[in-house]
């Protein structure tokens, strides 16, 4: 699957908890393909000690609104100042990175998500994919 490196705008930082965000980005244009446990890295600007792009899975893909979203943990600097960020914000990703869940050949009714903490944050997307196909998940 290719990657691509896109500028992308905030529209919306949405603290969830002390230490969570959801962070929602949008693209003038279409988003890329993206899959169900994929990631992004998203590069952090203006930090004196986050050199490295921070690797975030994704979230959901809001299709209409060319929305890509994440769910993020602050935990050290990096993440904590993608957790000020502000509307009409830029930020630089790459994405798609990374495998994608294996999606059932045909429906089924007897489809379990687990996930705990950050891990709960590909299974929107990977709910909603499956549903799509015809399954339940619980």
């Amino acid at each position: 699957m290719k990657k691509y490196i896109l500028d992308l705008t905030v529209t919306e930082n949405l603290r969830l908890h002390a230490n969570y965000v959801l962070l929602k980005l949008t693209s003038p244009s279409p988003l890329p393909e993206m899959l169900p446990g994929q990631f992004a890295e998203i590069r952090v600007d203006g930090s004196p000690t986050t050199f490295l792009r921070r690797p975030i899975s994704i979230n959901y893909v809001d299709r209409q609104r060319n929305e890509v979203w994440f769910l993020i943990q602050l935990v050290g600097d990096g993440t904590k100042r993608l957790g000020e960020a502000k509307a009409g914000d830029i930020i630089n990703v790459v994405l798609p990175l990374g495998n994608c869940f294996t999606m059932p050949e045909k429906p089924s009714d007897k489809l379990l998500l687990v996930g705990g903490g950050v891990g709960t944050a590909p299974m929107l997307y990977l709910g909603e994919q499956l549903a799509k196909k015809g399954c339940k998940p619980t």
